[in-house]
């Protein structure tokens, strides 16, 4: 969800509503918007083809709305596109990078997007060459353009990444990773530059995958995390976390 002008609600998600369709049995991405009393006043398709079940993400710019999706080639191509609202209208795709991460499954692995004024972070996860890795590319337009990835992670990742951008635009990365066959949160702060902070852990927890998608958000000079594990029997069980802003 995002917010709009005039107290209206904008929202994203992925449509199967085509799913059943011998003839064109595409996901796809939609957009609403809701007014003040949370009538929907108006649906949009964005993208006909995407990844089937990686989630989406939006963020708010000076200059409208952002929304970042896995997409979906005819050729099995599933890498990170974004779509900006323009006039009432979303943008034609755009990919993030041209990670050529050539898959036949979902990963179930989506963006992260963070936004203040023009300036834009997007945060993903690419297994493409065989190798789970974790980036972050910045953009100064709002999001029509993106620059060079910064890779996030040291050695691997396992993904499920979450992006917010601090005062001074740099951005605080999260990520999950296997350590010693754990599953283990991180994050660092990376500067525009490509200047990287050290990794710091925030948990670890038993199993080679998380449960769910940990979310961060920037308050102030911290950073807040939640999470979910579930160990065994045990019930799946929510956790939260704060920590400080990282050094630059």
């Amino acid at each position: 969800m995002f917010e709009l002008p005039g107290n209206t609600l904008g929202m994203i998600w992925l449509d199967a509503r085509q799913t059943d369709n011998p003839e064109n049995d595409n996901m796809s991405v939609r957009a609403a918007v809701f007014d003040a009393k949370g009538t929907e006043t108006s649906e949009t398709l964005v993208d006909e083809r995407v990844c089937d079940c990686c989630p989406t993400s939006a963020a708010v710019t000076s200059s409208g709305p952002l929304v970042a999706y896995r997409d979906r080639s005819g050729e099995e191509i599933r890498d990170i596109s974004v779509s900006r609202l323009e006039n009432n209208k979303w943008s034609p795709a755009r990919v993030v990078h041209d990670d050529g991460w050539q898959i036949e499954a979902c990963p179930v692995n989506g963006p992260a997007l963070a936004a203040e004024g023009r300036t834009v972070a997007v945060a993903w996860f690419t297994a493409a060459g065989e190798q789970g890795r974790a980036f972050v590319a910045f953009s100064e337009d709002a999001g029509a353009t993106f620059g060079a990835p910064i890779r996030v992670d040291d050695e691997s990742s396992t993904g499920r990444v979450g992006v917010a951008l601090t005062r001074d635009g740099s951005a605080i990365v999260s990520w999950m990773q296997l350590v010693d066959k754990r599953a283990t949160l991180q994050f660092r702060r990376v500067a525009r530059s490509g200047r990287r902070g050290p990794a710091q852990t925030i948990a670890t927890a038993d199993g080679s995958r998380p449960t769910g998608y940990p979310r961060m958000i920037r308050r102030g000079d911290e950073i807040l995390f939640a999470w979910t594990e579930g160990r065994g029997e045990d019930p799946t069980t929510l956790h939260t976390a704060a920590a400080r802003l990282p050094p630059e």
